[in-house]
């Protein structure tokens, strides 16, 4: 079959490698149909974050059931499914108390065991990664669930009450999906940064009341007024940015919530005495990755599918994936999510 190899960090080649066949007990072979590039792609490409060579990257995908496992009794071939970004034990003391995504043992695809830019794919422990795709959502389509929307879910259901006013940082793929969350969740007014021309225009499509450029020398000033000086209730932090992060945190309100989902580039320099005199809460977010979790975001997205849609900007074949990672890296075109034709 042919795959993306990551070799070392800027080294991806598309290889011709062994096709997975005959399953273990607890395993589903997959036909990898779409993929989808993450942030967290561009990192272990660029060798930011560390991996296992050589790993066939990606962590994003949808597909079709090959073959199962002969323990398996959720999944048979022809199954149309969506899966985790990982694969957790079930054993350890993070499993036990309900955070897989915290587990001791995990295995990442794209990471430490072979991903998503692939014809085909090895799914360990099946029955606790995959999910079906309901019969009215598309494979291209579903891609974007488990991972991308799911992250940007978890944030907004972390912090947001209905009615409250919420400000999302970076309108990038995850941001963008944040805002469709937030629509989902009750928001009332939604504040989003961002100076990028297209997915400034996403934005004003999906509804983003206020739409402002975060180099604007007096952003704080004009997300104080428009929240009559008290702040945002929830800020969610999705572009890393170190003078980001710290708008999130200054616009919120007494008692408001930053919750961070993207790894800051760079260690951010922030004043706790607002945290403590204000109460102002730090708090990070994880995709979940359950399939309960990847279950409740299919249901609660199936309705909305069309404005996640909006976020996909461009899309290649897997041979062409040397260049769309340029063309996310550069940002030639005004990248926001770029999809991978694998079929």
């Amino acid at each position: 079959m042919r795959a993306a190899i990551l070799n070392s960090p800027r080294n991806l080649t598309i290889s011709e490698v062994q096709t997975p066949l005959n399953p273990r007990m607890d395993e589903v072979i997959i036909k990898v149909k779409y993929a989808a590039i993450c942030g967290t792609d561009l990192h272990l490409y660029r060798g930011e974050t560390p991996a296992k060579y050589p790993v066939i990257l990606g962590h994003e995908y949808s597909g079709e059931v090959l073959m199962v496992g002969s323990g398996i009794r959720t999944f048979k071939p022809g199954d149309r499914v969506i899966g985790s970004y990982m694969v957790s034990c079930g054993k350890c003391r993070f499993c036990i108390i309900g955070k897989p995504h915290l587990c001791e043992r995990r295995l990442m695809f794209g990471i430490n065991i072979d991903g998503s830019f692939a014809e085909y794919m090895r799914i360990p422990l099946a029955e606790r990664v995959l999910v079906k795709i309901p019969d009215e959502i598309n494979l291209e389509d579903a891609v974007l669930i488990p991972d991308t929307f799911l992250t940007a879910l978890n944030a907004v259901e972390i912090g947001l009450k209905t009615g409250e006013t919420i400000l999302i940082t970076g309108l990038g793929s995850i941001g963008l999906s944040a805002v469709i969350a937030a629509k989902i969740m009750g928001a009332g007014k939604i504040i989003g940064t961002v100076r990028r021309e297209k997915p400034a225009k996403i934005a004003e499509e999906l509804g983003v009341n206020y739409i402002i450029n975060p180099e604007d020398e007096n952003i704080l000033n004009k997300i104080m007024k428009l929240t009559d000086n008290y702040g945002v209730d929830i800020s969610i932090e999705t572009s890393g940015s170190p003078k980001n992060i710290r708008l999130a945190f200054e616009s919120l309100k007494p008692g408001g919530k930053l919750i961070q989902v993207a790894i800051p580039i760079e260690p951010v320099a922030l004043d706790l005495k607002y945290m403590i005199g204000m109460e102002k809460s730090i708090i990070g977010a994880l995709n979940p990755g359950t399939i309960i979790h990847i279950e409740k975001a299919l249901n609660l997205i199936k309705d909305r599918i069309s404005d996640l849609r909006k976020i996909v900007t461009h899309k290649y074949d897997l041979e062409e994936l040397n260049k769309a990672m340029e063309i996310l890296e550069k940002r030639i075109g005004d990248p926001v999510k770029v999809m991978i034709r694998i079929d």
